[in-house]
């Protein structure tokens, strides 16, 4: 697969992505939320990164209220104008929210932070391959954001978007976990690959 096909395989995913119902998406999110919140790992972590889902994207939502309740960090992506850039910003309300590029919603107020004390990141994906390989939009701003966090990246996706190969660049972030209506996929790692942990998949 070249960045031609990947390209493709975007376009064929997205699309499929938007047929969704509302009430389909209320649901699938729902049994995600429930499987997300029974990881092991997720029990003494303080400090997470999550999205604001768009375009149908798996609704995280509920998982920020639990996070809020259990008074977990929070911090999202959040484009600042001053720096012209994305960087974490922390999240602590829905109504101290804005709207970003691109429809998307932020805090209001971004204030440098260190991402790599991130315990745990939570992504979005357009496809996520059985290995732990992320396709994400092409813009790279998680991949740069996480670039020096050692956090525990867990993907979430509708079962669909699981696919047996994605290309992997030197950038690109391998997922510990991906996370589907259906099953837990958890990785192990096995052997190097781009200068990172190649990850095979097991199913739990």
């Amino acid at each position: 697969m070249n960045n031609f096909d990947k390209k493709v395989l975007r376009n064929i995913l997205f699309t499929k992505r938007l047929r969704f119902s509302k009430k389909f998406i209320t649901q699938v999110s729902q049994e995600i939320t429930r499987k997300i919140l029974s990881v092991r790992e997720f029990a003494d972590k303080k400090a997470f990164c999550l999205y604001l889902p768009i375009n149908n994207e798996v609704d995280t939502r509920d998982i920020i209220d639990d996070l809020l309740q259990k008074k977990a960090n929070i911090f999202v992506p959040a484009f600042s104008k001053k720096y012209d850039d994305y960087s974490f910003a922390k999240f602590t309300s829905w109504q101290d929210l804005e709207e970003g590029p691109k429809g998307i919603l932020q805090p209001q107020i971004i204030e440098p932070f260190d991402s790599s004390l991130i315990e745990v990141a939570i992504l979005p994906g357009l496809a996520f391959s059985k290995s732990g390989v992320r396709l994400g939009y092409g813009k790279g701003v998680f991949d740069k954001l996480l670039s020096k966090s050692k956090a525990l990246r867990i993907g979430l996706a509708y079962d669909f978007q699981i696919v047996d190969e994605i290309p992997q660049e030197k950038h690109d972030l391998n997922m510990n976990l991906v996370v589907t209506e259906e099953k837990v996929y958890r990785m192990k790692k096995n052997d190097k690959i781009c200068g990172q942990d190649f990850i095979y998949c097991r199913i739990v």
